[in-house]
């Protein structure tokens, strides 16, 4: 028995000192709890606040993002925009500032209520429900935001196609589709070997620039620089075009 309680602790040392092995287990986690259970999982993760949008590092990441909108859009009215994936209300009190309009909906419950609550003196801003898979995308809009959600789906590829489509049939003519996700880190991407792993970004950035009616304007590989929390991941950020 001490032999096997032995083996155990040196195993346990291994995944702990490896960045790599640890990355690919909480994935692998993280995957298995989401497809089971979305929801479920989706609300957990609220109530323990796994996302804290008001971390230094996220908030440089949105204000990254709205730097390369100001870019595309300057910093006039924005116009109707739809959120998807809205959490706690984090990014939408930027959006609160620069929008006609905002519907801001998740997948979860949980988060419809905080959303809620942060934002019940703003008359532009509704939140509702929305399973993307199931649900289909009241109304149309100028903008459309889907950032760090896309990859929570975890589905049949036809699905996803489904949901991508959904996107764009949102956005007017004209309109502009806000993509981001995470990526998965650089040595496994791709690998056979871990064919169960969603691909995130990698898988979802290809299948809307596959999509018909969008058209890529701009994407970028987003990495932190002097990053004070180790392993925080790469993302893409991609902007489509909605063609006429």
């Amino acid at each position: 028995m001490e032999r096997l309680k032995g083996k155990f602790r040196r195993i346990l040392g291994v995944y702990r000192r490896s960045r790599l092995l640890a990355a690919i287990v909480d994935e692998t986690r993280w995957a298995w709890r989401v497809w089971v259970a979305p929801q479920k999982e989706m609300d957990q993760a609220h109530l323990r606040r796994d996302w804290d949008f008001e971390k230094p590092l996220e908030q440089k990441w949105h204000l990254h993002v709205l730097a390369v909108l100001v870019a595309q859009l300057g910093e006039e009215d924005w116009g109707d925009t739809l959120e998807i994936g809205c959490s706690a209300g984090g990014f939408t009190t930027y959006l609160a500032r620069r929008c006609r309009s905002i519907a801001a909906y998740d997948f979860s419950p949980i988060a419809c209520g905080l959303t809620a609550e942060r934002f019940a003196q703003y008359p532009n801003v509704r939140i509702g429900r929305l399973d993307l898979v199931k649900d289909d995308i009241p109304g149309q809009y100028d903008l459309v935001f889907a950032m760090d959600v896309m990859e929570c789906i975890m589905t049949r590829r036809h699905r996803k196609l489904g949901a991508a489509a959904k996107l764009a049939n949102a956005l007017r003519s004209g309109g502009l589709l806000v993509y981001t996700d995470c990526r998965l880190p650089k040595a496994v991407r791709g690998r056979w070997w871990i064919w169960w792993l969603p691909q995130k970004a990698d898988e979802w950035a290809p299948i809307l620039t596959s999509t018909s009616g969008l058209r890529l304007v701009f994407q970028e590989t987003y990495s932190p620089e002097g990053q004070s929390s180790p392993g925080y991941p790469e993302k893409i950020i991609a902007l489509f075009r909605k063609e006429a």
